[in-house]
């Protein structure tokens, strides 16, 4: 009965443990993420900017916390950015919920400010993008809307190995 009972348990699915850091989603400004950004210098950083609303944001987010995963032991640093309307509560509890369905435990944040603000300053209509910069801050490689995965992981290692 024990070996049964062992077996049954030994079946059942894990959940996250205690050891895993919870998954935060902090609302920040532009300006404020920008600050941010610069503190990371010492590291090579992929921001991954996406919401809730975006299909294939969402589809190539497994890659991105794979990424993480894979290569953050190296210096990589990924910041996940929600461009989800900040007032929008449902928006906001959808976006936190889909991160921590993905155990996105880097920095993710929530953008504060209105569409109009990060659509200028990025020069884009809206997400899917990805931002990788090197370990001095500089802008390497930007992908906007078609983002092919082994192309990014490429870039990135190399990045990594500069």
């Amino acid at each position: 009965m024990r070996t049964l009972l062992a077996l049954c348990v030994g079946l059942m699915p894990v959940p996250m443990s205690a050891a895993d850091p919870p998954v935060r989603l902090d609302a920040v400004s532009y300006a404020d993420l920008t600050t941010e950004l610069r503190g990371l210098r010492g590291k090579v950083v992929l921001v991954d900017v996406w919401g809730t609303f975006c299909p294939p944001c969402k589809e190539k987010f497994t890659k991105v916390v794979t990424l993480h995963e894979k290569y953050a032991g190296r210096g990589l640093a990924v910041v996940s950015v929600s461009v989800d309307p900040p007032d929008d509560a449902d928006a906001r509890t959808a976006a936190r919920e889909f991160l921590t369905k993905q155990r996105a435990t880097f920095r993710n944040v929530l953008l504060t400010d209105k569409a109009e603000v990060w659509q200028a300053k990025w020069k884009t209509e809206g997400p899917p993008i990805l931002f990788l910069f090197d370990r001095a801050g500089r802008l390497v490689a930007r992908w906007d809307e078609k983002i092919d995965s082994a192309e990014v992981e490429r870039r990135l290692a190399a990045v990594l190995d500069e």
